[in-house]
């Protein structure tokens, strides 16, 4: 892969978040790019902040969250805590249109964060044979 290839990557990688939803997180991550060392490690930047993003939402994280919610948290019942809800302030839920939000995992963002890594691990595999082939940059 070249440089061009690099470039179209990741273009094609922020059109996907874009369709996923995740616009905000694109952005974000992109603004906080600070100089660039090249094609390769702008979209190796984008990826694995991508994937640290998305696995947020993941089942993975989200059971760890309520393992630990369990481990510290009791209700008046006894009976372990099932979920997690966030109650907004009277201005919080005019300004976000939603009196709460509830927490939930998404398988989906698991599986994506995988391929995310699975992408990485490939383009990395590749820029290596490249280089110890002579091919460079």
């Amino acid at each position: 892969m070249n440089n061009e290839d690099y470039r179209t990557i990741l273009l094609d990688m922020r059109s996907q978040a874009s369709k996923l939803g995740l616009r905000a997180i694109d952005e974000r991550i992109v603004s906080n790019m600070r100089g660039s060392d090249g094609p390769f490690w702008d979209l190796l930047y984008y990826l694995k902040h991508l994937r640290e993003e998305v696995q947020l939402g993941s089942d993975v994280q989200y059971r760890e969250t309520l393992r630990r919610i369990r481990k510290h948290v009791t209700t008046e019942s006894g009976l372990p805590v099932e979920g997690i809800r966030i109650d907004f302030s009277p201005e919080d839920s005019e300004r976000y249109r939603m009196r709460h939000l509830d927490l939930a995992p998404s398988r989906e963002l698991g599986s994506i964060a995988e391929e995310i890594g699975a992408l990485i691990e490939a383009l990395n595999s590749d820029r290596q044979r490249n280089l110890e082939s002579g091919g460079g940059e």
